[in-house]
């Protein structure tokens, strides 16, 4: 079953990463396995150039990330070409290893300090502060935060997990979320070079609206759209597998996959690489485009949608100069509003020195207007005798008669 198919893999990813050789053989292999970037010191000196600060916090031990990290950053020049080479330790406010995402931004652990020289963890919990070009280990999300002094949106986290990274911190922590994707790079690749089978489905849609553009309820023959649907097949299949034999990690034909849809909720940003932002200025406000709902995308603005369904006749008309609402008097004496749009049809006034224009605008009205008087007329001739279930008959009565004298008045229904 899948069910099985995954515990399988994830327990053989869990042994690779806790008692496998993965570290180890990563060590040794790090020009293979480790890609360098000259842009990353500027991009990290640039940051903290602005005024922000920048922490490093990792799931692994000290000694592996000492040696990524070493390897990452080893240029004979520093942030800029003429500047010499740095140790990363300095690129980075605040270092704390052996974080163990998602729990540090639960409960935690105990936030210890790291001795760089041998590894080893110092004796006795970390009290703070954090100090610059220390690295410490383990500690929560909370407490870490009270020792930078900046919460929720304050922070921007970059991450490439989009449980252990971009959903745990967004959701309990309200951190921004930044979340990379190098797989990004095959799928614009796709989008781009293969946008023939993009507009060729469009195209196959666009006729199978035609198809049942003329029909209605009261036609009984059903048109053949056979030919149609193993057309959008063949496509769809030959964009899949122009993503390799894996698919899409974004889209399953024409819908959007678990992965994209969590992305779309909880990554604030996402990009192939953070060193995208060399390109921007660190004041820029990002932004996603607008996106329209599917009732939406079939109505163009230019359209005069005459809406016809019951629940029409609950819109309220608001004026945007003076209110337009009045009251009338029903039958039974009780009062209720006459909506705007019944009084707005006055003609504009035209004056030499002035002009008067009146305009009424629609909006949904999903509930019933709050009464401003009694709408309902009480029955005069209830008896507390009819409410009585140990009252039998009307000539039972064995209540006493009214304080003024008068008798009690009894009906039958």
């Amino acid at each position: 079953s899948f069910n099985s198919i995954f515990q399988d893999v994830r327990r053989a990813v869990d042994w690779v990463h806790i008692q496998g050789d993965l570290k180890k053989r990563t060590v040794e292999n790090l020009d293979y396995y480790v890609k360098k970037d000259p842009r990353l010191p500027m991009v990290l000196a640039r940051i903290r150039e602005s005024g922000a600060k920048v922490f490093l916090l990792t799931n692994s031990d000290y000694n592996f990330s000492n040696k990524i990290m070493t390897h990452i950053f080893d240029f004979p020049h520093g942030a800029k070409p003429e500047e010499p080479h740095r140790d990363w330790k300095t690129y980075f406010d605040v270092i704390v290893v052996d974080a163990r995402k998602p729990l540090f931004f639960g409960e935690g652990t105990i936030l210890r300090q790291v001795d760089t020289e041998t590894g080893a963890l110092k004796i006795g919990t970390h009290m703070g502060p954090l100090q610059p070009g220390q690295v410490y280990s383990g500690g929560s999300c909370e407490v870490f935060t009270n020792f930078i002094n900046a919460k929720g949106k304050d922070v921007l986290y970059i991450g490439d997990h989009i449980f252990g990274d971009i959903l745990k911190s967004k959701k309990i922590r309200g951190w921004r979320t930044f979340l990379v994707v190098p797989e990004l790079v095959q799928e614009l690749h796709v989008w781009t070079d293969k946008c023939q089978f993009f507009a060729e489905l469009q195209q196959l849609d666009c006729q199978l609206g035609d198809m049942y553009k003329n029909l209605d309820s009261s036609n009984k023959e059903k048109p053949d759209i056979s030919k149609l649907r193993a057309s959008i097949r063949d496509v769809t299949h030959k964009m899949d597998m122009a993503y390799g034999m894996m698919g899409s990690l974004f889209r399953s034909g024409s819908r959007q996959t678990f992965f994209s849809s969590q992305v779309v909720r909880y990554a604030d940003l996402y990009a192939a690489t953070f060193l995208n932002f060399i390109y921007y200025p660190f004041s820029y406000m990002f932004r996603a485009p607008a996106m329209l709902l599917p009732h939406e995308s079939t109505v163009a603005h230019e359209q005069r949608y005459q809406i016809e369904a019951p629940m029409i006749q609950r819109a309220r008309a608001i004026k945007t100069d003076s209110v337009t609402s009045t009251s009338a008097t029903t039958d039974n004496g009780a009062a209720s509003e006459v909506p705007a749009a019944a009084v707005a049809a006055k003609p504009a006034v035209h004056k030499e020195t002035e002009s008067t224009e009146e305009t009424t605008v629609t909006v949904p009205h999903t509930r019933p207007s709050t009464p401003r008087t009694v709408t309902h007329t009480h029955d005069e001739d209830y008896s507390e005798e009819e409410s009585d279930p140990n009252n039998k008959s009307d000539g039972e009565n064995n209540q006493d008669p009214p304080a003024d004298g008068k008798e009690a008045r009894k009906t039958k229904k």
